[in-house]
């Protein structure tokens, strides 16, 4: 059996070593054009969210200030964590359809405005299961506010939309609130 040269030792050694790191590595797996998705619907879904903030058992709580959050006009780093009722009535929470679920963090140093994400949880009927993500700016002062929807599960895939968001009770004591929200969803 003759010697083997460096060469040859050094080019057996790179391949035993590629092939050891030769496993799917990338970040991209495959790429192809996306289906076309036909016969869109537009959903109109209306529900109240019920925030509760005091004892026995709030729905909303506060999980992180800065220091600063107390002296600010407008919350500025507050930031709430929250699992609120959704029902089809605005007095009444017996009737639970859903869950309103996320967080909302005080954001801006100059107006009342929160940047809040939602994930409209629906446990009841051919909605069971689906979600709705709402993300975006929120503006107190305003009457009227307009979310974006920007994503969805189950019967909501590839959801897109809008949420109306009006407050229908408020207790200045409690800052327990109604609120309905009108979420115009595009799905498939």
């Amino acid at each position: 059996m003759g010697k083997l040269s460096l060469t040859t030792i050094l080019l057996i050694f790179l391949s035993v070593v590629s092939l050891c790191y030769s496993q799917q590595t990338d970040l991209v797996i495959d790429e192809k054009p996306a289906p076309k998705l036909i016969n869109p619907i537009q959903t109109h879904l209306r529900v109240y969210w019920h925030e509760n903030f005091t004892d026995p058992n709030p729905t909303s709580v506060v999980i992180a200030e800065a220091p600063s959050t107390n002296s600010s006009a407008t919350q500025f780093g507050r930031t709430y964590t929250f699992d609120n009722p959704l029902t089809l009535d605005p007095v009444s929470t017996v009737d639970v359809v859903g869950r309103a679920q996320g967080l909302y963090a005080f954001t801006s140093k100059e107006e009342m405005a929160f940047t809040l994400t939602l994930n409209v949880l629906f446990t009841k009927e051919k909605y069971n299961g689906s979600t709705i993500l709402v993300y975006g700016r929120v503006n107190v002062d305003n009457t009227v506010k307009e979310i974006p929807i920007v994503g969805g599960s189950g019967v909501f895939k590839y959801a897109t939309g809008y949420s109306s968001v009006q407050r229908t009770s408020f207790d200045p004591a409690t800052f327990n609130n109604v609120i309905k929200y009108d979420l115009f969803v595009n799905h498939y």
